[in-house]
Order: structure tokens, then sequence, then C-alpha cells
């Protein structure tokens, strides 16, 4: 019934947070990741819902072949084998060759909803559909629960309702889906300018070519469209995170990297 009416009923858009520490000052919110349980209920209709749209991207070849997570029978090796191929082929034909690892600031936490459903409709996800969606992502809550120890009493503390106005559901089965649809045109806009492998957020831009003089101002120009498309897309790049890689088919062949604002490792591997 919900898709049918492409409506998803307000009790299954709610989630418990549970902030876990991972080390620093107790009293810092960043010193906790949150874990976010939503009903199990939820997951299975999300999953009915999931396996309807995987069928549709693959009858009409809508995914990206150079995206590898969340997709059947691609993983971590299958990205892996594809950055090297790239990168030995080009090497192979003389070129020297770059990679820039780009890191994202909290990806899943920042998309914008009218952009996913932009990004659902131009995948033809029309009509009922995208309006279960809209449904699906829009009036979401949460509610952040702690276990309080005070004068040997245990209870637990639950905080207010909050909204959830961005992102993808944390700990829901469509979440990574649909951000790996909200960046599935991200090769395609750098098509003039680099290669691309993605594991979900995890992205590598590989750049080549035979004048190293060259490959500088390729590479500049490859990073700054990559910024680009993060500003068009609500996507936030951490410079600071963002590593560089060169690789060369001869020793000593290339000294230093490319200035492409952004800190990167000195790295030079011969490969």
């Amino acid at each position: 019934k919900s898709l049918s009416q492409g409506k998803v009923p307000s009790e299954l858009k709610l989630a418990k947070i549970y902030p876990k520490y991972k080390g620093g000052a107790a009293n810092e919110a960043t010193s906790y990741r949150p874990i976010s349980l939503i009903s199990t209920f939820s997951k299975i209709l999300e999953r009915v819902t999931l396996n309807r749209l995987l069928s549709h991207l693959k009858q009409h070849n809508l995914l990206t072949n150079r995206q590898h997570g969340f997709i059947k029978d691609r993983s971590t090796t299958t990205a892996i084998t594809q950055l090297i191929e790239v990168i030995i082929d080009k090497l192979e034909e003389g070129h020297i060759a770059t990679s820039i690892f780009l890191d994202f600031s909290k990806a899943f936490d920042c998309l914008d909803h009218d952009l996913i459903l932009k990004k659902l409709k131009s995948l033809g996800v029309i009509d009922k559909e995208l309006k279960w969606f809209r449904s699906y992502l829009s009036n979401r809550k949460q509610v952040v629960e702690i276990t309080h120890k005070e004068n040997n009493t245990v209870m637990k503390v639950k905080s207010e309702l909050l909204p959830m106005n961005r992102g993808v559901p944390q700990g829901s089965v469509l979440g990574p889906v649909l951000y790996i649809l909200m960046t599935n045109d991200f090769p395609n806009y750098l098509r003039n300018h680099c290669d691309i492998v993605m594991y979900a957020d995890d992205t590598a831009l590989i750049v080549t070519n035979k004048n190293k003089n060259q490959l500088d101002i390729d590479s500049f120009v490859a990073y700054n469209m990559a910024k680009q498309y993060c500003q068009l897309n609500d996507l936030v790049l951490n410079d600071l995170k963002t590593q560089q890689l060169i690789f060369t088919p001869t020793p000593n062949q290339y000294h230093g990297l490319p200035e492409i604002t952004t800190k990167y490792s000195q790295e030079n591997i011969l490969v």
C-alpha cells in the first residue's frame, strides 16, 4: 500500500541515535560516533523498494561502471583492479600518471533532498515512485537516547525529536544507494579532464600525460573541476585529507608533485 500510494508512514521515519564514545574529551560531541537504529519493518519496505529500483537501473543500463560501492558483483577488489589497470595501461604507453584521492567531509550527511529527487528523476524515477522517495526523505525525525547512571540507578534519557532536513538516513537500506545515484553523473562531468574510480564516497581521479608540465596543468584543472562538481552537488571536499600519488614508468622521471591547491602526500611511486 505504501508503494502504490507513494507514501511512507511517519512511524517508519523515526531513527533512534545512540552516541558511541570513540575517544577524546567526553564532553565534546565530536568524541562520539552516532549509531542510528531504524525499525525492522522500515528496512523490509526499503529492501523491496531497493530491489525494484536496482532492477530499473540495470534494465536501462543507467549505473556508471566507475562506481563499485553497494552494487552487486562489484567491490573494493574490482575498484582497485580498475584503478591499477587504468594506470598500468597508460604507463605502458609512456605516460606519467597521477592519482588524486578525494576525501569528502560527511558526504552522506550533507546531501540536499531536492537534489537527490532531481537526480532520481533524471534516472527515470517518476510519478508515484518519485512521490514515494519524496515522502521517504521528508519529515524524518530522530531522537538521541543515552544511558545515564546516577546513585546506582541506571536510566535512559531521551532528547526532543529533532528534524532531519539533509542527508540520507544513517543505518538505512536505501541511504548508501541514494548517495551513489546522487554522484552517478560524476564520471561524465569529468570525462574531458580525467578518469575516475569510485567506491561509494572514496573517489580517485586519474590524470595522465607524457609531458610533465602538461600533467601539472591537467591535474590542477581536473581537481578544480571536481571541486566545481562538489559545489554544485552539496558535497564538501576536505583539502587537508585529499592525497596525491605519482606513478612513473622509469625511476627519477618526476620530482615533486603538481600544485592542485590541496595538501598532498609526497609520494613518487615507480611501477
